[in-house]
């Protein structure tokens, strides 16, 4: 058992808020009809282990959740370690890649806002679905529609 709280009806997500990223994911997710649990990174750091453990989940190193494009006095070549690299984070929360979002036993390293839909159970952006049985519209709703 893990040390991240985990819900099927609550969406957890780490992020930073000060990217241009992170600053569309916050309205995307308050949108929604979910709870949401916001972890904003630049305010609350998760700690080592919690690092670790999503790490773990994502079946990924925590150095492919970084830019360090975004971290001054890195180089790409540095030999660190996973400590390392969470210690860079949290003097640096802007490099965090995109964000994680954990929704019950599902962990997911997100890259594009629109991959938060997922989470939302939204078809077709809302858009209600007709029969592909019903007939179409066509008849004169005001006065100016012209149908050719």
């Amino acid at each position: 058992m893990g040390v991240i709280s985990r819900k099927n009806n609550q969406i957890n997500c780490v992020y930073a808020s000060n990217t241009d990223f992170g600053k569309q994911l916050e309205g995307y997710l308050k949108a929604s009809d979910k709870d949401i649990l916001m972890i904003n990174i630049t305010e609350t750091m998760p700690t080592p282990t919690q690092w670790q453990e999503l790490s773990r989940e994502l079946n990924k190193p925590i150095e492919e959740l970084l830019d360090l494009s975004q971290v001054e006095n890195i180089e790409k070549s540095s030999d660190f370690d996973a400590n390392d690299y969470v210690t860079v984070l949290e003097n640096n929360p802007k490099a965090l890649k995109g964000a994680i979002i954990i929704n019950g036993s599902k962990t997911e390293h997100i890259s594009t806002v629109t991959k938060v839909l997922n989470y939302f159970n939204v078809d077709s952006a809302g858009i209600e679905k007709n029969m592909h049985s019903e007939k179409p519209d066509i008849d004169k709703s005001t006065e100016n529609n012209n149908f050719i």
